[in-house]
């Protein structure tokens, strides 16, 4: 028995160039490779050669990789002595994976088992045999912690075993052995077997530890579960990661498990702290506040270079597919990596491709600003790392099999296009259009489409290119061709009205394909036809229409929505074109218009088609009239079908909007207004305000046509006026809207009834409905006036002064508009005391309101009550006020005294607020008196511009005193005051002076941000510098920039870096508005032997 078969081992057949030299072959064969051809090492068990003649290749492996080859056979790779299989203990070396090593019990410890594996820990002394040690983070065998639960934990070690297994397996097929048929397959004839040096003796190939490998990837703690699993993994989460470290959420602990990891290990190993910093500073960018994700940034973009871009990009890439991210979150890696791509600019380029795979999904995105950030970020990285680059990256994916990533792709090349030029695009997709595949053309054609849509008029310079294009796509298979009809439709309305001088090439191989075509699979053809139109000239527009409409009306009928939308769309293009006249419109087009859209009741239901469809119509009414339109859509106005209803009677008053009524028989327009009435009727939640509008509208354009049917409107309204709340309010409001028109039509008495009625009715329950009466009131006292309106004014104006306490928004606003109506027009009708209570009482704490337009209504109305009864006594009564401890009290005192200003003349105010500065001095209040005083003038100026000139001098001594003041707070409202004075004045002549005296008192407080040595600035006095700044740029305006660069020299070059900041960025601020103006005052240069710097024509004298 031979020493193979005693030692139990599979005898291996021998190939020929294994054989010893002289010994005879024992099969002949026909391979080229005779006999010298090596078996490659790591796939089965190297052998021993006793003999002392060596084999061609010494018995090692071929080091061609090979992955066409597997070899069945796992046999332990050579440790010990020749041909030996490892035993337990033999030489300390741990069994491989799927061997046979005997074990306890003769099994081989597989993956999942408690005997530690690779790396792994030995039993501490007194533990059962086979038990995993159980201590934190303890050799490369993830294993129980303190922080995860047994279902985390087994989770993650699948994961890493998983993965080793794939390592081992890519490991083995890289070495397995070449064999005579595949290397006779691979090379050619020519080549030849050489004898190996007899010095070749390379070292095996060690086989690393798999599992040591696996447990390094990041990739393996992203656990890939179901979520009923995925709900049952728990983290002890601490209650705090550290100073400065935001609360950690449930779902963020299994990709941010390194820092649960290492919290509270000090020191943090170093081959472990680069990953740790990275994934610290990306968790306080995630779920840090405003302070922390600024000092992550930072730090990660101050030490990018250090890092690297592939480390950066890996861990970000990694919490972004993690899913775990909101679009708040989202946003905020956005920025993160914009700012890594700007940092490192040309570095990113290793990581192109994933940073497009990445950023392109965003550009599908339903919110906008997704969709933007994607786009920034594209755009950013194709100006960086060039176009090349991107290319590079999305190439494969132009003829990809998911019509998703085409989609994302044809997006990236527009966004190319957008960043560096459409001749760049165009250069890639022409060459798209030449692959033989049709799914890369199919992607080349989208992308002309979304490169329209980014550039709009812009791509017009690029439609001598865009033509070959188009003529090569159009005439391709189908689904290509259609796809370049499709953009063809998109590039007509970027370019509309101009481009068909290089379109019209195009026309004849549309026509053709759209009467060749049916249904959708014509659509894209019609679309782009329909887009062609309205480039042409109006004989060409009429000459094509009338070729493509017999077509087109014999698809009226069609039964799919998408199809009936394109051909909607086309209809309204080609109506609506100049040469189309109204008689074709009517012959041709009108009635299988409205037998084949407007029959089928179920397009109500679809949104897209049904405003499609109401466009389309006041199109054609605009050319018609809206007679003939009116007449087949009143029929429709009582239908049962809530949607078509809604949808016939919004038609009707777009119709009636746009076009009007004149010429309309009477027997039209009674029938439209008992069409009208009965739809409101039918609405009995009061919600439906189409049929409000649609009313309304009709009676709107009626005008003194109105007046037969006054008595079925108010009877309508009358009929709604006890009903639930929100049918009250709508009569309300339709009460205001026809209010005007009812004037015209005589129907005076009408308004007065109703005026007593909403009289009654003004302080209604439900908020909504009172401020709907408050301005029907407001619109027929407008048309009554107060000589007409019942009940009297005076009457009106004392239910206002309880009804404007009111916290709504609304009635605040209209009851605001109606007091000023009666200040305006009927201020002889009420008393002037009951006037300055309601300003004083009533208005004046609504000069604070949260809503901007309630703030202005009742700063204008302010001022007309004060002008209507004289302002002293109640300018008088607001001065008092500056010694209120209420900030809000003081603060409305000077917008009142602005409106003041403004409605009387600063006159009346002016000499009030300086006595008052005057004579607080020395007092407890003085500070917060002066202060309202500052305040106070500041509005004025603000309120009154140029009006104000007159006052700038004697204002002087005040503004000077208030700016030398030590208080910080004093001066910045000293800085704000004069801010509003100079632009009060520019403009004007005469006031250069007085700027410059200002100038000389502020510009010293430029550094006030520097003044002090504090950790932390100051609110107070970021809010100063902002002041000094805006009067900067105040005073450009009056006394030029060439006057405030000789304040800002002296800083710009200073030696300390934060004074250098506020000096030169308000130098930006000043050049970027008046460039020019500051050339003639630039410090002359020498010329030199290459430059001439002088510029002559700026020292010529006139």
């Amino acid at each position: 028995m031979t020493d193979e078969e005693r030692s139990g081992e599979p005898v291996l057949k021998s190939h020929r160039w294994e054989t010893a030299a002289g010994a005879p072959a024992s099969l002949p064969t026909s391979s080229r490779w005779g006999a010298g051809t090596p078996r490659q090492l790591g796939g089965d068990t190297p052998k021993v050669i006793v003999n002392a003649e060596l084999s061609a290749w010494r018995g090692h492996s071929t080091p061609t990789p090979s992955a066409y080859m597997v070899d069945s056979v796992k046999t332990p790779t050579m440790r010990g002595q020749g041909g030996q299989t490892p035993t337990f203990g033999a030489g300390g070396t741990t069994p491989m994976l799927g061997g046979t090593t005997p074990m306890f019990g003769g099994t081989t410890p597989m993956f999942g088992g408690t005997t530690p594996m690779f790396g792994g820990t030995t039993p501490a002394a007194g533990m059962a045999f086979g038990v995993t040690p159980n201590h934190q983070f303890e050799g490369t065998t993830p294993v129980q912690s303190r922080f995860a639960g047994g279902d985390s934990q087994s989770a993650i070690t699948a994961n890493i075993e998983a993965q080793a297994r794939k390592l081992e397996v890519q490991w083995r097929m890289k070495n397995k052995r070449l064999t005579e048929e595949y290397l006779d397959t691979i090379l050619p004839p020519e080549f030849k077997l050489v004898e190996a040096p007899a010095d070749y003796n390379p070292p095996p190939p060690e086989e690393p530890n798999f599992y040591e490998l696996a447990s390094k990837s990041l990739d393996v703690f992203v656990v890939n579960q179901s979520n009923d699993a995925a709900a049952a993994v728990t983290y002890d989460i601490p209650e705090s990661l550290g100073e400065g470290m935001p609360q950690m959420k449930p779902q963020d602990a299994p990709v941010f498990e390194m820092l649960l990891k290492y919290h509270n290990v000090n020191p943090i190993p170093d081959e472990v702290l680069p990953s740790y910093l990275l994934m610290k500073n990306l968790f306080r960018i995630k779920n840090g506040d405003t302070n922390q994700r600024r000092i992550a940034m930072r730090f990660l973009l101050d030490k990018a270079r250090i890092f690297g871009s592939e480390p950066l990009f890996q861990f970000t890439f990694h919490v972004w597919r993690s899913g775990i991210l909101d679009l708040q979150e989202q946003h905020h890696f956005v920025d993160f990596v914009k700012g890594v791509i700007a940092r490192l600019q040309k570095e990113v380029r290793s990581s192109t491709k994933e940073i497009v795979h990445m950023m392109e999904v965003l550009l599908s995105a339903q919110e906008a600003a997704v969709r933007e950030d994607g786009k920034d970020v594209l755009a950013l990285l194709t100006r960086v790392v060039g176009y090349e680059a991107v290319f590079e990256a999305i190439k494969e994916d132009f003829a990809h099999v998911e019509n998703g990533v085409r989609r994302h792709t044809a997006k990236v090349v527009a966004i190319v296009g957008y960043a560096v030029g459409p001749a760049t695009a165009l250069q890639i997709i022409h060459g798209m259009s030449l692959s033989p595949v049709a799914l890369a053309r199919q992607t080349s054609a989208r992308a002309i489409t979304e490169l329209a849509s980014i550039l709009m008029h812009a791509i017009t310079a690029e439609l001598v290119e865009l033509v070959p294009i188009f003529e090569k796509l159009l005439r391709d298979e189908p689904r290509v061709k259609r796809e370049a009809a499709n953009a063809l439709a998109h590039v007509a309305d970027a370019t509309c009205p101009y481009g068909i001088e290089e379109l019209t090439p195009l026309v004849h191989i549309v026509r053709e394909e759209c009467k060749r075509g049916i249904g959708t699979t014509a659509g894209p053809f019609v679309r782009a036809f329909g887009s062609l139109v309205p480039l042409m000239a109006p004989y060409d527009a009429q000459k094509y229409t009338s070729d493509m409409m017999p077509t087109l009306v014999n698809q009226f009928n069609t039964p799919e929505d998408e199809h009936r939308r394109v051909l909607l769309q086309v209809v309204r293009q080609c109506v609506s074109a100049d040469g189309v006249t109204a008689n074709f419109i009517r012959d041709v087009i009108l009635k299988p218009f409205f037998d084949g859209f407007w029959s089928v009741r179920r397009v109500a239901a679809e949104r897209k088609t049904a405003g499609a469809l109401v466009e389309t119509t006041v199109a054609i009414s605009r050319k018609l009239g809206s007679t003939e339109i009116l007449q087949y859509l009143v029929q429709d106005m009582k239908d049962e079908n809530e949607h078509f209803q809604r949808m016939v009677i919004d038609t009707v008053r777009r119709v009636v909007r746009a076009v009007g009524t004149v010429g309309v028989p009477d027997t039209l327009v009674a029938l439209l207004l008992d069409g009208a009435i009965a739809a409101v009727k039918q609405d009995e939640s009061g919600l439906n305000r189409v049929v409000l509008e649609g009313l309304a509208s009709i009676c709107s354009s009626l005008g003194t046509r109105l007046k037969r049917y006054l008595r079925q409107v108010f009877d309508l309204i009358k009929s709604r006026r006890d009903m639930p709340g929100m049918i009250r309010m709508q009569a309300a409001e339709l009460a205001a809207r026809i209010a005007h028109t009812v004037k015209e039509a005589e129907g005076v008495l009408f308004l007065q009834d109703l005026g007593r009625s909403l009289f009654d009715r003004l302080e209604d329950d439900e908020v909504a409905v009172m401020s709907a009466n408050i301005k029907a009131t407001r619109a027929i006292l407008v048309e009554l006036t107060a000589a007409k309106y019942q009940p009297s004014v005076r009457e009106l104006l004392k239910k206002l002064t309880y009804i404007i306490r009111n916290r709504n928004s609304n009635v605040q606003l209209n009851t605001i508009l109606l007091i000023e109506e009666i200040a305006t027009n009927c201020d002889e009708d009420v008393d002037a005391i009951q006037l300055q209570d309601l300003a004083t009482k009533g208005l004046f704490e609504l000069l604070d309101a949260d809503r901007r337009e309630t703030r202005r209504a009742c700063t204008r109305t302010f001022g007309i009550i004060a002008q209507k009864i004289r302002p002293f006594a109640i300018i008088l009564e607001l001065v008092d006020n500056f010694k209120q401890d209420k900030r809000k009290i003081r603060i409305c005192t000077a917008v009142a005294l602005g409106a003041i200003a403004r409605e009387c003349g600063p006159f009346t105010v002016i000499p009030y607020i300086l006595n008052e500065y005057k004579i607080s001095e020395g007092e407890q209040v003085a500070t917060i008196v002066q202060h309202a005083v500052l305040k106070a003038i500041r509005y004025i100026f603000e309120a009154i511009g140029a009006v104000g000139k007159e006052y700038v001098y004697p204002l002087i001594p005040l503004l000077v005193r208030a700016l030398t003041e030590t208080e910080i707070q004093h001066r910045r409202m000293a800085v704000e005051a004069c801010r509003a004075m100079t632009l009060a004045v520019a403009g004007n002549d005469g006031f250069e002076e007085v700027i410059v005296h200002f100038l000389n008192f502020i510009h010293p407080n430029i550094v006030e941000l520097l003044s002090r040595n504090e950790t932390k600035i100051s609110e107070e006095r970021l809010k100063m510098v902002t002041a000094v700044v805006s009067f900067y740029e105040a005073a450009r305006l009056v006394i030029g920039p060439a006057r405030l660069l000789q304040y800002l020299l002296q800083g710009l070059f200073h030696p300390a870096k934060k004074v250098r900041d506020i000096y030169r960025r308000t130098y930006n601020m000043i050049y970027i508005v008046s460039p020019e103006a500051l050339v003639p005052c630039y410090p002359r240069l020498e010329d030199d032997e290459e430059h001439t710097y002088a510029r002559h024509e700026l020292e010529v004298i006139l």
